[in-house]
């Protein structure tokens, strides 16, 4: 199994904790933790980052699409989103930045195996 370097960008330390806890169990390694867009771009460059994992709802004036926008355009990283979003005109928005997933909080290890399993074949 190949082991990807993985950025994790969300506003709640109780989810980010158990994100990162959670991709580590799947043999992937977490490079850094954001809590906002500003901070996320900053800490972004110059990385190796396989994948960004973002909420759509972050600290700050620029949401997680804003974010995943930003990194389509800019650094060429896939992004999954995740959310507790289900909203069609939200979820559409985030999809036209072209992320290899969508997940609805909370993220299941199967859905996020899955979605990480895209990744490592590409």
């Amino acid at each position: 199994m190949f082991k990807l370097n993985i950025f994790i960008v969300e506003d709640s330390p109780i989810i980010a904790a158990a994100l990162k806890q959670l991709v580590v169990k799947l043999g992937h390694a977490v490079v850094g933790v954001s809590e906002s867009y500003e901070d996320a771009v900053l800490q972004l460059e110059g990385k190796d980052i396989d994948i960004v994992i973002t909420d759509i709802m972050l600290s700050g004036q620029k949401s997680g699409i804003d974010l995943g926008a930003y990194i389509k355009k800019y650094l060429n990283i896939p992004v999954i989103y995740q959310s507790s979003i289900t909203d069609t005109v939200i979820v559409c928005d985030a999809m036209r930045t072209e992320p290899i997933a969508y997940l609805v909080k909370p993220v299941r290890r199967v859905e996020l195996s899955t979605a990480l399993m895209s990744v490592e074949a590409a």
